[in-house]
């Protein structure tokens, strides 16, 4: 599925009401729960409220469509283990960790 097809799933998710999901280590790591919001035409994470571990964030975080899709070129070889292609998208975005959620999440979601 294509990245805007994504994005656009996400977003519309998000205006319906805020989500919690959790990220998606492929490493023994303990998942981080986050909200996520919208704002504008950008997608925003926040600590979450109801599940737990949360993420420890100072601010909330917005995830542009252009972060999006950097990072979505990346997530097929790190699901394949390419530990290469996490350090890629880090160099591009502090937030591959969510995007990477974000992205398993709306690959879950029917058309």
């Amino acid at each position: 599925m294509a990245a805007a097809v994504q994005w656009e799933k996400l977003k519309e998710k998000a205006s319906l009401s805020e989500f919690e999901i959790h990220t998606v280590p492929q490493n023994k790591s303990i998942p981080l729960w986050f909200i996520v919001g919208i704002s504008d035409n950008h997608l925003v994470i926040k600590k979450a409220k109801y599940h737990t571990p949360s993420v420890k964030i100072s601010m909330d975080r917005i995830i542009t469509f252009k972060d999006f899709e950097f990072v979505y070129r990346c997530y097929e070889r790190w699901l394949k283990g390419d530990s290469s292609s996490r350090q890629e998208a880090a160099k591009k975005s502090q937030n591959t960790a969510y995007i990477f959620a974000l992205i398993a999440e709306a690959s879950k979601q029917r058309v």
